[in-house]
């Protein structure tokens, strides 16, 4: 079908690779379109060599809703000349790093001592009340310390001067429709809170039982691939305007049965194709069915998307508790696994975010170690994993590997702050970070996003879904179904010890 030319822009960078090209990137003048899918309307890159000297500036400003590593960040579009400052760092200025430096060397040398005395107090031993007591004691001063680090590591992203700007924050093409809709659903093990609006139905809390239902999310047309509008206080934006940003229509509860039903009936009348998204640690519901229907739309997924919310708190400081409110959460998600497997799909593709990995993974392993493998698992796509290193390759990895017919991919960033928190967190290195090199593992194909992951956006923790040069490539490998060794990315490296590189 033919788009009709909405916008042509000629980008200033004059080094561009084929991949560049393609997608309309920098250093090319780039033709934007819309091509209709049912309802839906996506861009349509397509480019020529820049001809002529012309250029159309296009400015944005990042707005991070709430504080650090939320996955759903909320962006904004700037007037022209506008700083690019991430929310949590406006109450910064110049003058505050040396303070924070020596915040950070003095938090630094309490835990490192508090750590020293745990180690003697276990060395003695004894099941005398008192040594316990002191034990449980300095442990809690741990946490403690460890939490002051975070924040103090998050403060220190603001100081950063190589911040560069990201391409997915511009604002897209000018379309007539202002608003398409994206139906998207779920399973959830959250609590139900009666008598709160649709979009507050769901909390923080474990239920005994699954809910299934399902979310209309409206999604604005005059945006670029990745990008998340959300109405911003510091705009005087008191209620979302559907042309603008995203809102959540409507979340309706659905019967087991007649979640079934109306899955099947679409599969039936399109795409037999299953797309399921798992979120991380410190996502609400509500965010989670954004982000869902953001990545179906963004990747112009022919199929239907769905997404498992388990009950994330949150919060910022709610780490530990959302380990253990993952953890509780793996039966659930084995069950909604099996209505996955049985809905009559001919390809499922899971894509995990940051902690959501761990669910993902483990239960992936519990399932193919018991025979009860999906069969129409195609690709398993780990998106910076929050997994610990060694337990992931030595428990995890050889599991999920031996199935046959899936396609294993992990996206990992060296600017992804978050899991160089969670490594402060935990001591152990994490699978999603490429500190020291990327991790490649025997069965998986490792990409290094390190370039396309700008720290303006979710402390580079959500490049998954906000990146348009990801975004273009898991199109590729969905839409496509090419490896990596086809999808233009630079391989580093010789097997097995081989990786791929995004740029």
């Amino acid at each position: 079908m033919q788009a009709k030319c909405a916008l042509t822009v000629t980008f200033e960078e004059p080094n561009i690779s084929a991949r560049q090209k393609r997608f309309g990137q920098e250093g090319l003048t780039a033709t934007y379109g819309a091509c209709r899918m049912g309802a839906r309307a996506w861009p349509l890159f397509g480019g020529r060599p820049a001809t002529d000297r012309r250029r159309q500036t296009m400015t944005r400003r990042s707005s991070s809703l709430g504080a650090l590593l939320l996955l759903a960040a909320q962006t904004a579009y700037a007037q022209s000349g506008s700083p690019i400052v991430p929310e949590p760092c406006r109450s910064f200025t110049p003058s505050d790093r040396p303070q924070l430096e020596a915040r950070l060397r003095t938090t630094q040398g309490e835990e490192q001592s508090l750590g020293e005395r745990r180690t003697k107090l276990l060395a003695a031993g004894g099941a005398d009340q008192q040594n316990s007591d002191q034990v449980r004691t300095v442990e809690t001063e741990i946490r403690a310390k460890k939490e002051a680090l975070l924040d103090l590591l998050f403060s220190f992203e603001c100081f950063r001067t190589d911040l560069a700007p990201d391409a997915a924050l511009t604002r897209g093409p000018q379309e007539t429709q202002q608003w398409v809709e994206v139906t998207a659903y779920y399973a959830t093990n959250r609590n139900v809170i009666a008598g709160a609006l649709p979009s507050e139905r769901y909390g923080v809390e474990s239920a005994g039982a699954t809910e299934y239902g399902r979310v209309a999310v409206s999604i604005p047309t005059a945006r670029r691939p990745g990008d998340m509008p959300l109405p911003a206080v510091w705009k005087f934006e008191a209620r979302p305007d559907p042309s603008k940003h995203f809102v959540l229509k409507s979340v309706t509860p659905l019967t087991l049965d007649g979640a079934r039903l109306e899955m099947a009936d679409k599969l039936s009348r399109g795409k037999k194709r299953v797309l399921v998204f798992v979120h991380g640690y410190n996502v609400g519901f509500a965010d989670a069915a954004l982000r869902t229907a953001q990545l179906a739309h963004d990747l112009a997924f022919p199929g239907v998307p769905l997404f498992f919310s388990w009950p994330s708190a949150g919060r910022t400081l709610a780490y530990w508790r959302d380990e253990e409110s993952i953890q509780l959460a793996g039966p659930a998600f084995d069950a909604f696994l099996d209505e996955i497997a049985a809905l009559g799909a001919s390809d499922v593709y899971v894509i995990g975010h940051s902690m959501g990995n761990r669910l993902v993974a483990t239960t992936l392993t519990q399932r193919a170690q018991s025979g009860r493998a999906i069969s129409n698992l195609r690709d398993l796509l780990l998106a910076a994993p929050d997994i610990n290193e060694k337990l992931f390759r030595e428990q995890i990895a050889p599991g999920i590997a031996a199935v046959r017919g899936v396609r294993r991919t992990i996206y990992a960033s060296s600017g992804d702050l978050a899991l160089r928190a969670s490594k402060i967190v935990h001591s152990y290195r994490r699978v999603g970070e490429t500190a020291g090199g990327p991790l490649v593992f025997a069965g998986f194909e490792t990409i290094d996003a390190s370039a396309t992951a700008s720290t303006l956006r979710a402390f580079g923790h959500s490049y998954v879904v906000d990146s348009r040069k990801v975004l273009g490539d898991i199109q590729d490998l969905i839409t496509l179904r090419f490896g990596a060794d086809r999808r233009r990315l630079l391989r580093n490296g010789a097997p097995p010890d081989a990786y791929w590189i995004l740029r």
